[in-house]
């Protein structure tokens, strides 16, 4: 394909987000999901086989410590279970919350094992509700019984924060439109194994389907706190016909403006759609 001889833009910009220093709400889930029941077994209380596991942690900045704010866990033959007041232990890798009138049960003490919240992509987490043995609920020392465990989820957390489209750019290439929508959250580089994270552009080829680019994110650990917001596209001339470079335009949580390097968008195509 002749990409530098048939790349022409046609228009820039759809959408840009105010953006102001803020907390972020991060949300994830389990999966390859392990569910079973435990020592305790109350007839009719069915909670095997957990179907889905959601934690959203709150992080007022890239400085703050990150708090696991609720845990929800969805069960195929019994009322969910919600969870949040977690107190942290064990040097912030286990936390434990107190639930009152679950199910049957007048309190249940839930542990979440293994939530390392500086990193918490992509690890193996183990969740389990006791349930409670205190005599009179009030004031008293506690302590786990597990012989009194009610039911163990675990499963590998993954990162599955909302993002939205905040600008679109359009362009023809070989005589076909060609469309990129920009997602303001960065997520984890899927091929990535040291954790890196990127900023999503979706492609729309007429003739030649949907595909995704990554773009690198280059702010390290504190990538997550930036937001994509524009997509900037510049033309040069070369003597094989117009080069078109793309590039990401983002914020930190401060309001300060960056850039990721820029993509030639005949580079883009060829690696996404695999010419």
């Amino acid at each position: 394909m002749l990409f530098r001889n048939t790349v022409k833009t046609v228009a820039v910009s759809v959408a840009l987000l105010a953006f102001g220093a803020q907390a972020k709400t991060f949300q994830y889930e389990l999966q390859d999901l392990g569910s079973f029941g435990g020592e305790i077994q109350y007839p009719g209380l069915d909670l095997e086989g957990a179907s889905s596991v959601i934690l959203t942690v709150d992080q007022e900045d890239q400085w703050s410590p990150a708090i696991l704010t609720s845990l929800e866990i969805n069960f195929p033959n019994a009322p969910s279970l919600s969870v949040s007041n977690f107190q942290v232990d064990d040097g912030g890798w286990r936390h434990e919350a107190i639930v009152d009138g679950v199910w049957v049960y007048r309190q249940l003490d839930i542990v979440v094992d293994g939530l390392d919240l500086e990193s918490s992509n992509n690890t193996m987490i183990n969740i389990e509700g006791y349930v409670s043995e205190a005599n009179n609920f009030i004031g008293e020392e506690r302590s786990l019984n597990f012989d009194q465990r009610l039911f163990t989820v675990h499963g590998q957390l993954i990162d599955v924060t909302p993002s939205k489209v905040v600008d679109v750019a359009s362009f023809t290439v070989d005589g076909n439109p060609v469309e990129l929508s920009l997602r303001d959250n960065p997520i984890l580089d899927p091929n990535s194994i040291s954790g890196d994270m990127v900023f999503v552009v979706e492609l729309l080829w007429f003739g030649e389907g949907k595909e995704v680019y990554h773009f690198h994110a280059p702010f390290g650990d504190e990538s997550k706190f930036y937001e994509a917001y524009k997509l900037e596209a510049s033309t040069t001339p070369s003597p094989d016909g117009d080069e078109t470079a793309i590039r990401i335009k983002v914020k930190d949580a401060q309001g300060m403006e960056f850039e990721t390097h820029h993509v030639y968008l005949e580079d883009m195509l060829r690696e996404a759609y695999e010419f």
